[in-house]
């Protein structure tokens, strides 16, 4: 009884040490890419599984790309390659999703996300967030990629100054969570600026976009879903601040 309680110890310190070492792994890359087809789709982003899967990495902690937009001054080999193996089934969707780096070796290999729920694009979604429950917990926080933001700026002329352009308050990551008035939201680092996001089931992707950042010469202008132009801005706790006066909303930062 004594000898099998000690190979259980072995063997549980054994995993931590491993769980330990692929979270260092994982953090020690500068970004992932995801295939845009699995193995089991048969067309590219077949139920917007692969953007959902893009989406979720950047969430929690990765650096996510699909293949044609990896900056070109990465090196290849800081970044990781991810696939999906899935088994659909009437009662039972498994996805497993999979990490290997530039040489082909695989780094990392989740469990089998599961669903039993009969709509098969509800049942992967169900089952790929399932499967994403493993990076919540390892916490990741990739190495920063180069902020090549400066470099895509577009200067306009036409647009009045709004809040004064203080780049050094601006979320470097793909996506940066905030919270409003018991919501969540996600700011979505783009080309010319960012987009602003609401946390709600049941719209595209769980997202549903409250509205734009663009950011210009000398002003950080913040267009609304009607398309309305407030003025925006990045404070020093790196909080999101919309508007001005009375109508001034401010978003908490969440780090």
């Amino acid at each position: 009884m004594k000898i099998s309680n000690f190979f259980l110890v072995v063997f549980f310190c054994l995993g931590i040490n491993l769980h330990s070492f692929s979270q260092k792994s994982l953090n020690d890359y500068s970004y992932v890419v995801i295939s845009e087809q699995f193995e089991f789709q048969t067309e590219k982003d077949k139920y917007q599984l692969n953007s959902l899967t893009k989406f979720l990495f950047n969430k929690y902690g990765f650096h996510a790309f699909f293949n044609a937009e990896v900056p070109e001054n990465v090196k290849r080999c800081e970044g990781l390659w991810v696939d999906a193996e899935g088994t659909p089934g009437f009662i039972i969707t498994k996805i497993q999703l999979v990490l290997r780096d530039c040489h082909g070796n695989e780094v990392y290999r989740t469990k089998f996300g599961k669903s039993k729920i009969k709509d098969y694009k509800e049942a992967y979604y169900e089952s790929m967030r399932d499967a994403f429950e493993e990076f919540i917990a390892m916490d990741i926080q990739q190495k920063e990629l180069e902020n090549n933001l400066q470099t895509s700026l577009k200067i306009t002329a036409s647009d009045p100054p709004m809040y004064s352009l203080t780049t050094a308050n601006f979320p470097n990551s793909t996506y940066t969570s905030y919270t409003y008035s018991s919501q969540n939201f996600l700011l979505r680092k783009t080309a010319t600026g960012y987009s602003l996001y609401l946390e709600k089931t049941g719209a595209n992707n769980d997202l549903l976009l409250k509205g734009k950042i663009t950011i210009k010469d000398v002003s950080i202008i913040f267009y609304d879903s009607q398309q309305n132009k407030l003025k925006a801005e990045f404070d020093e706790f790196n909080n999101l601040i919309i508007g001005e006066g009375t109508h001034k909303v401010t978003y908490k930062y969440q780090n």
